[in-house]
Order: structure tokens, then sequence, then C-alpha cells
């Protein structure tokens, strides 16, 4: 059985870094990308778009920083974008 690395105080402010960096990367991506499509796009369908492509960068960017997301560590970014953009596209219909 192998041992589980103990958590410093270090490990634990580095993994807040980069959550709160990755969600206001996620945030900035999602409404600058959603006012670019929405030039083009009804914007329902730019607010999906917008977010699906904000979710798969920013996981492929902290995969690149070796510092994936605590829970999903074995995601592939495009499907954590095309989940997430699906999810958004879904809950604005329902709540029509």
């Amino acid at each position: 059985m192998a041992r589980k690395k103990r958590l410093t105080p270090a490990a634990i402010a580095l993994r807040i870094f980069f959550f709160v960096a990755g969600s206001l990367l996620v945030g900035f991506l999602t409404v600058f990308l959603e006012a670019e499509l929405g030039v083009y796009l009804p914007r329902h369908f730019s607010v999906s778009l917008a977010v699906g492509i904000a979710v798969a960068v920013t996981f492929w960017l902290l995969r690149l920083l070796k510092h994936p997301p605590m829970f999903l560590k074995n995601v592939h970014p495009l499907a954590a974008g095309l989940c997430a953009g699906m999810g958004v596209h879904i809950a604005r219909i329902w709540l029509k």
C-alpha cells in the first residue's frame, strides 16, 4: 500500500492560487469571447461557445503548467469544454 503524501501549507497555498487563477481566467475568457462571438452569433449560442472554449483553454493551460484541476486530473480539456458548453446550453433552454 502506498503512503499518502502530506499536504504542506505551501502545497495548499499553491493549489488555492491555481484554483483562483483558473476561475478568473475562465471568467475573463468567457466575457471576452462572448463579446467577440456575439457579433456573429445569437447570444444563446455565443454564450455556450464562449464558456466551452474558455474551459477548454483554461484546462489546457493548467495541464501545461502541471496543475490540473483537483477532481478532473484525467479529463481531456476538449471534453471538459464540450461538457461545460453543453451544460450552459441546456441550462439556458430549461431556464427560459
